[in-house]
């Protein structure tokens, strides 16, 4: 039977198939212009353009209340809910028999209720609901007492565990303080605070520019997740406007809420010690894994991106009931009492749609890695620069696509076809530039 595993946090929705295949996370954002809802992605791609217009908090509020003002009287949190749910699900196909959901243990019983009301409505065939720290925890070797901490778009979520037989939920803490949006203001302010004092140029004062900081904010934090430092590259009025960005900054500015973090897993972690389990999202924050394990004390893991989803649906027929209302469930057998062989799920990474990211350029025989920073296309090479010709092809990994940027001058066709202006490029697409009979393929390498 094909299953697949939701995990259901606003900072990504995504689906884990039994195949071991990941959807793209699509964050819990509405962008609502009069009868117009763009949700997910496509709502993160402008939201910098019209912000008043978005709205973020729909599924941490999920509720019948209406969203107030400014949006339209007639439009509820679970209108939107029910809007950024269906989009998800028409994305992965819908052709799955079984459903599990992941859940954060936050949610209310009213809440879960409205949840599965959605559902219904779409026909998404959800047959259980769980944890989602107790499914991302199941199958792991940890200390008897275990802590999860995850984020959201606008708090922190730290679940307690004992491990044991089961492992099993005790308790569940929020700390509005901290979420990933208000991370991501302090951080595009530090780089535009940069780009003032180097060049004069302030991306946040135009709505555009702004968009285009918060768009490749993500490929910034993953470099310095890796180096010491990063360029960041902003056009804007037909210049290129570059500066370099040290990761000590960035951590510097997250300090207080770095600080908020380990107070929260400190209170709550036990005198005999615990494991700390970090989701993707958090372990994603540059800093913030060493900070916890230097000022915890505690073991610190860092968990896959489909820890609860695969954990899921390595115990789905534990998870799965019959009824229509649904046990939300909140144990599951313990590290210690699994059967024997392997129960996780085997995931693969994430897809774009039904594609695989592409990861690099071949020319010649010889592959050129695709990266956030800019790979300059030639005629007879390739190769990463800071000083970009505005006439000169590009392509980079932004905003979870590949995309090639090809001024009318670069010349370039894409299968054949002239193309001028951006456009996000999947495995197999073919490149020229100008008459040149030298072909650049676009191909995904799996490790």
């Amino acid at each position: 039977m094909e299953r697949a595993a939701l995990e259901l946090i606003d900072t990504g929705l995504q689906f884990v198939s039994s195949r071991g295949q990941l959807s793209q996370p699509s964050p819990g954002l509405a962008l609502i212009d009069g009868d117009e809802v763009a949700v997910g992605l496509d709502a993160e791609c402008s939201a910098r353009l019209n912000p008043r217009r978005l709205h973020s908090r729909f599924w941490q509020e999920l509720s019948t209340a209406p969203l107030g003002r400014p949006f339209p009287g007639y439009l509820r949190k679970a209108d939107l809910a029910h809007a950024h749910l269906k989009a998800v699900w028409d994305a992965v196909g819908g052709g799955q028999k079984e459903v599990i959901i992941a859940v954060p243990g936050i949610y209310s019983d009213d809440q879960l209720g409205l949840l599965l009301g959605i559902t219904r409505e779409l026909a998404i065939p959800v047959r259980g609901l769980i944890d989602a720290a107790v499914a991302a925890a199941a199958d792991r070797e940890v200390e008897p007492h275990c802590l999860h901490l995850d984020l959201h778009l606008h708090r922190a979520v730290l679940t307690e565990l004992e491990h044991g037989e089961e492992i099993v939920r005790t308790a569940v803490h929020t700390e509005p303080r901290v979420g990933l949006l208000g991370l991501r203001d302090i951080w595009a302010r530090v780089i535009a605070q940069t780009f003032v004092r180097a060049t004069r140029f302030d991306p946040l004062h135009l709505a555009a520019t702004e968009q285009v900081l918060y768009a490749q904010l993500t490929d910034y934090l993953e470099a310095l997740a890796e180096h010491d430092s990063t360029q960041v590259r902003i056009a804007s009025g037909g210049r290129q406007h570059a500066v370099g960005l040290d990761r000590t900054r960035i951590v510097d500015a997250a300090q207080s809420a770095y600080d908020i973090l380990t107070s929260l897993v400190s209170d709550h972690s036990h005198p005999e010690g615990a494991t700390l389990l970090l989701s993707h999202r958090a372990a994603a924050l540059p800093g913030l894994v060493d900070h916890l394990r230097k000022h915890s004390g505690l073991t610190a893991v860092v968990l896959h991106s489909a820890a609860a989803g695969g954990g899921a649906l390595a115990h789905a027929d534990r998870i799965r009931s019959p009824d229509s209302a649904l046990p939300f469930v909140t144990r599951l057998p313990g590290f210690d009492a699994r059967p024997p062989g392997p129960v996780t799920v085997p995931v693969a990474p994430p897809l774009g749609g039904a594609r695989h990211l592409p990861t690099h350029l071949v020319m010649d025989g010889v592959a050129h890695r695709i990266g956030s920073d800019p790979l300059i296309l030639g005629h007879t090479e390739m190769e990463n620069g800071a000083d970009i010709n505005p006439q000169t092809a590009t392509v980079r990994r932004l905003a979870g696509q590949v995309m090639l940027d090809a001024p009318a001058e670069a010349g370039v066709t894409v299968n054949g076809e002239q193309l001028e202006g951006k456009t996000a490029l999947a495995p197999g697409d073919r490149l020229r530039l100008g008459i040149s009979d030298r072909e650049i393929l676009v191909v995904t390498m799996v490790e």
